[in-house]
């Protein structure tokens, strides 16, 4: 596991040298090497945070040269996996709250991006219902 730890620092020190080719091969190897080990492992949660991460990392660095699409492809795909991961998960089960926090951590880079860049009005309507979503307590409605 040390192993996409080392090609994501090796990433965010291409990013820091505005090396962005570099960067974004590191990110997208890092985020290989967790994907398998997450698809091994689906309720480790270091694993889940590592991969959005690797995920988010590619955003900004899209962002950073102007490729918005990109960006919010990226800031995109953790979120709906992580909203389906909550769907399908019992909501009694244990790793459903920790799913909930996640969705959290996945949402809140795409509303800050909406607030940076244009984005299509249904897309941003959705954002806004998981948020209120995400906010309601207990996850009920009346």
């Amino acid at each position: 596991m040390d192993r996409w730890k080392a090609i994501m620092a090796e990433g965010n020190n291409s990013y820091a040298k505005q090396s962005w080719l570099d960067a974004e091969q590191s990110y997208y190897q890092a985020v290989d090497i967790v994907e398998s080990l997450w698809e091994e492992d689906i309720e480790n949660i270091e694993l889940l945070l590592a991969w959005i991460a690797g995920l988010h990392n590619l955003s900004t660095l899209f962002e950073q040269q102007g490729l918005e699409c990109e960006a919010l492809r990226y800031l995109a795909i953790p979120h709906q996996r992580v909203l389906k991961l909550v769907s399908k998960v019992s909501n009694d089960a244990p790793f459903h709250e920790t799913l909930l926090r996640t969705a959290k951590v996945t949402l809140f880079p795409l509303l800050e991006f909406s607030q940076r860049n244009v984005i299509c009005e249904g897309c941003l309507a959705s954002l806004q219902i998981n948020k209120e979503w995400l906010m309601t307590p207990k996850h009920q409605f009346h």
